[in-house]
């Protein structure tokens, strides 16, 4: 007889309460990405006719990203013993303070947030969202992490010579395919930050474990990363490339066959939103290990 409470805990709660356990293990991920993908289906489906998913929506998202990963950097320094906050203790349990502090707890608090944001910016309205609300309220709430994270930096060299790197390496790319190819990559804002969130990433993941003895919590990166820090960073770039690719392949093909305006922009905002949940998911992981670099 299959034990459901053993696996819950060997599979979802031990992950996070033990230091020892790896954060992500196939069972978890699993889960984890349908649970992604059911949410994902959910929100588009709540917001497609009343937000436009482009790039000024995912930068107006970027303070949000700044105050999850700028709170997991914090749960780092925690778990690493060099910083004690009273109360706050690695706990799966969501009555108390400390789960709201580490993974999952402190993305669920993000997206609250980020729905708080929606509402200051007028999502319930028929007109179109105020960005600027949205960014504004994103920077209220995550100043004070931030800014409490990068006072206590030892290490700024690592931290701007990777984000160096980061830049010249994802802009170039994008700057040769667009020159050298057909495919005009920058025609979609969009696409540089798709690129940008899995370099960031990549990049900064790879120095982080390479020269600074850190380690990778999820299953496929650490495979890849076993084999090659080289591999990993690769592998992130061609398939966030190809990703855009295929999806603006998708669209131009769509536009040749649709001529109502409306439909036409329901299938651009499809394309939006998927694009701006990859660039999400891409500066979520790399920007906590960019920032990490800082007390390497």
């Amino acid at each position: 007889m299959v034990d459901a409470n053993g696996i819950i805990y060997d599979y979802f709660v031990k992950p996070i309460i033990s230091p020892e356990t790896q954060g992500y293990n196939i069972v978890n991920t699993a889960v984890y990405m349908v649970l992604l993908v059911v949410a994902c289906a959910i929100i588009y489906l709540a917001l497609r006719k009343r937000i436009t998913f482009d790039k000024k929506f995912f930068v107006a998202l970027v303070p949000y990203i700044f105050f999850g990963i700028s709170m997991r950097v914090i749960m780092h320094q925690i778990e690493a013993g060099v910083l004690v906050l009273d109360g706050i203790i690695k706990t799966a349990n969501p009555l108390e303070l400390g789960f709201w502090f580490f993974t999952p707890g402190i993305w669920i608090i993000t997206f609250v947030l980020v729905i708080i944001g929606l509402l200051i910016a007028g999502v319930l309205h028929k007109k179109e969202i105020s960005h600027k609300r949205l960014l504004g309220f994103g920077i209220i709430v995550a100043i004070t992490p931030l800014l409490f994270n990068l006072s206590r930096f030892s290490n700024w060299g690592a931290v701007i010579l990777t984000t160096i790197a980061i830049l010249l390496v994802c802009y170039g790319l994008c700057a040769a395919i667009n020159k050298f190819t057909k495919y005009k990559i920058l025609k979609d804002n969009l696409n540089i930050f798709v690129v940008l969130g899995q370099g960031i990433d990549g990049i900064a993941s790879s120095i982080a474990i390479t020269y600074f003895s850190f380690s990778e919590q999820h299953v496929v990166s650490n495979a890849l990363l076993n084999i090659s820090p080289l591999l990993f960073i690769s592998a992130k770039l061609i398939l966030a490339m190809l990703i855009c690719w295929s999806l603006d392949d998708y669209l131009n093909g769509e536009i040749k066959k649709h001529k109502a305006l409306p439909k036409l922009n329901e299938k651009r905002n499809v394309v939006g939103f998927v694009k701006v949940i990859l660039a999400i998911l891409g500066f979520a992981t790399g920007l906590a290990s960019l920032l990490k670099l800082g007390f390497a």
